[in-house]
């Protein structure tokens, strides 16, 4: 099943942390939730407030992962911290949201090894995303990493690719064959407080 994204580490060696690049006020969300947030859902910011962006295909500029939220309580005024939050769910104001938000975060995805199979060879590529749905059970996003579209290309249409492929995250770094799913390291390839400048790795 399918989870969105995961961090795993940081490509710099430190610490993984959530809101970055912004104030200790964090980033908002709109007091009635105008879509459904799903830890794991790639976000981007309209008129400064935060949204998923969790389409088919390129997504444009992401600030990072959705990782829950925090708000005060329509009625009981009470504040909570949820990990998904329902499309149309009001608070008595704007939810404060946690995002992994440093483009050197490296996260884990899944990919749908559908149509075509990732292999070693497509390390360094980059791909589009494959919507899905979130679960109100797991709590997590139903994105993943769409296969077929892996392209080493270096054009204008392959730099809006959202995911540049770091390789295998199965626990043997293996790959597997055209229909079974994978876990594989990514990061944020469009990434708007470091988007990508085209240049793939040579190795």
């Amino acid at each position: 099943m399918a989870y969105g994204l995961s961090p795993v580490r940081q490509a710099n060696g430190g610490t993984i942390r959530l809101n970055n690049w912004v104030d200790g006020n964090g980033y908002r969300i709109a007091a009635t939730a105008p879509t459904a947030y799903f830890e794991g859902d790639t976000c981007s910011l309209s008129s400064g407030l935060l949204v998923t962006d969790i389409g088919n295909g390129d997504l444009g500029a992401l600030v990072g992962v959705f990782w829950g939220a925090e708000y005060q309580d329509n009625n009981s005024g009470d504040v909570k911290f949820v990990r998904s939050i329902p499309n149309g769910t009001v608070a008595k104001a704007q939810y404060k949201a946690y995002v992994y938000d440093d483009p050197s975060t490296i996260f884990k995805m899944q990919a749908d090894q559908a149509a075509s199979a990732l292999t070693s060879a497509d390390v360094g590529a980059v791909a589009q995303n494959l919507t899905g749905t979130g679960s109100t059970v797991t709590h997590k996003g139903g994105s993943s990493l769409d296969s077929s579209t892996a392209s080493n290309t270096q054009n204008a249409t392959q730099k809006a690719y959202p995911f540049q492929i770091l390789g295998s995250a199965q626990d043997d770094l293996g790959y597997t064959s055209a229909g079974t799913t994978m876990d594989v390291l990514v990061k944020i390839n469009t990434h708007s407080w470091g988007v990508y400048d085209g240049n793939f790795p040579t190795a």
